[in-house]
């Protein structure tokens, strides 16, 4: 079921000037290794910021254009295929009209048309339409659509059996919405995760290595830091950030938008911007960067690995995300989105629904069979 779709203008907010999160070097003083793999780190979790809020904001950009200026062009295409296969169906379904071999293409003609239908209509396709293509493919449209569905859920199953995994499809249906299948990604997501730990449990136990055994240690040393380093830093600079005993209006003011960054870096476990606003306004603290040790550091490394990481995969996979299904189906792969022009999308879709006017005209006038001959012609040369 194709659920209408609404999208909204994005106004991009204005990005808030931030302090780099950097250990500095002192007089005569080399960093050390922990120290360098610290800045390193942290300029690389601020460069995969950026480049995240940029992706959104290009992304917002480009799908509130399309919502505005290609969508209505998508549906006005609809609209004319439809009356397209109305007036070319009856040039296929007559004996005499047309020889064999520009039937079969006419038959590859109207295949096309009602493939673009069904992939842009919001709507699901009404009984001509189902009769349409049960004429052209041989077989009815539900049929046709469950067999799709059947095979994909198949080939998923293999798949991910041949990673060891046994997954439950049943639940998935053709007319799931990007909602509910979202949903229930996430649903397997947490069975597969639970699969890999029982895997993991009923493995036969044996004695850890040396180096197994410091991982461990350090993997625990390092939750248990991140832990204590997020309360702990929330804690004292939401004493320093608190706007309501603030008395001056501009610096209440500026307190309060930190205040809610600290709050969202809190909820988000984000370190990184805890450790920022730390190196803000608690220069003279125990915890002042330079004066942290190198064991610590080493810590603190970790996390921020993590977090590098956490934003590599958020960066990669938010293109792919449902909400921007109608960008993706304009191009091959993902990533050909951030070079999309959708200016040039809407002059070619102009065309095209100037090029269907003109044709369907024809169509309906006593020049018709012409005009089929002429279509047939087409698809020669371009197929």
């Amino acid at each position: 079921m194709h659920m209408a779709k609404s999208y909204k203008k994005i106004t991009p907010q204005a990005a808030t000037p931030k302090k780099e999160l950097t250990i500095a070097k002192q007089k005569q003083q080399v960093l050390s290794k922990p120290q360098q793999t610290f800045n390193r780190l942290t300029k690389k979790i601020e460069k995969l910021q950026q480049e995240i809020a940029d992706t959104n904001r290009m992304l917002g950009e480009k799908l509130a254009f399309y919502g505005e200026n290609i969508h209505p062009l998508e549906q006005q295409l609809v609209v004319l295929r439809k009356q397209t296969v109305q007036l070319l169906l009856p040039y296929y379904t007559d004996k005499k009209l047309l020889p064999k071999k520009d039937k079969k293409i006419l038959r590859e003609v109207l295949a096309e048309q009602l493939n673009d239908i069904f992939s842009f209509s919001e709507d699901e396709p009404d009984e001509e339409l189902q009769n349409a293509f049960e004429v052209v493919e041989g077989v009815k449209y539900e049929e046709a659509q469950q067999q799709d569905f059947d095979q994909m859920k198949s080939e998923m199953a293999d798949m991910f059996e041949s990673f060891g995994f046994r997954m439950n499809f049943e639940d998935l249906r053709p007319d799931m919405s990007p909602e509910e299948l979202i949903r229930k990604m996430q649903e397997m997501e947490e069975q597969v995760s639970q699969q890999a730990r029982n895997l993991g449990q009923e493995a036969p136990a044996r004695k850890k290595s040396k180096k197994q055994l410091e991982r461990e240690e350090r993997e625990k040393q390092t939750a248990e830091v991140k832990s204590k380093s997020i309360s702990r830093i929330y804690k004292q600079l939401a004493k320093v950030l608190h706007p309501d005993l603030e008395q001056d209006t501009e610096l209440k003011a500026f307190k309060e938008l930190r205040m809610r960054e600290l709050t969202t870096a809190y909820e988000k476990n984000d370190l990184h911007t805890l450790l920022r606003l730390e190196l803000e306004w608690i220069q003279k603290e125990e915890a002042n960067l330079e004066k942290l040790t190198d064991e610590k550091l080493t810590i603190y490394n970790e996390v921020l690995k993590e977090q590098v990481a956490d934003l590599e995969e958020e960066s990669f996979t938010m293109l792919q995300h449902p909400r921007y299904q109608p960008l993706l189906r304009l191009v091959m792969f993902p990533m050909a989105i951030k070079g999309l022009n959708l200016n040039r999308k809407k002059k070619d879709l102009d065309e095209t629904l100037k090029s269907l006017e003109s044709s369907i005209a024809r169509l309906q006038s006593e020049n018709a069979l012409t005009e089929v001959k002429d279509i047939i012609s087409f698809f020669k040369l371009m197929y």
